[in-house]
């Protein structure tokens, strides 16, 4: 059971790993690669209503985030300073009854869904972010060229 849980845990992120986008950039003297992932996060939480009158059953609430962030490396080493989210897609959620790990599953699959669903929107957000990376750099070439 443990397995199956947390081999498709994996499967998710396995599916958001590859980059939605990828741009070279030669700036100045210097070439930057930037990629673009779109990577979900998932809270569970766990809640048990309690009644007088009958066993209580477990809910599990979840939320899904998506988010489109940036990663920038020049010469092979990354480059932190312009790496960041640059776009956050609206919260996915739900409930199932029942405990988390069991309904771990049924929640990837959903989040899976709504990653797909919006993999070409993550793309476009992604290319837009060129101009913005190109001002990023020149900012900072500003910054350190004197005189």
């Amino acid at each position: 059971m443990f397995l199956t849980v947390a081999s498709q845990a994996l499967a998710v992120l396995a599916a958001t790993a590859a980059p939605v986008h990828s741009a070279e950039i030669s700036h100045g003297a210097q070439a930057y690669s930037a990629s673009y992932h779109a990577q979900p996060s998932i809270s569970l939480r766990e809640v048990e209503p309690r009644f007088a009158n009958r066993n209580a059953v477990p809910v599990c609430r979840w939320q899904a985030d998506l988010t489109v962030n940036r990663g920038v490396a020049a010469q092979g080493r990354a480059v932190p300073a312009f790496g960041k989210a640059i776009h956050r897609f609206t919260p996915v959620s739900g409930s199932y009854a029942g405990s988390c790990a069991a309904a771990r599953s049924q929640i990837n699959a959903e989040v899976a869904r709504y990653a797909q669903a919006k993999a070409a929107e993550a793309v476009a957000v992604a290319q837009q972010d060129r101009a913005v990376l190109v001002d990023e750099l020149d900012s900072v070439r500003a910054l350190t060229i004197q005189g």
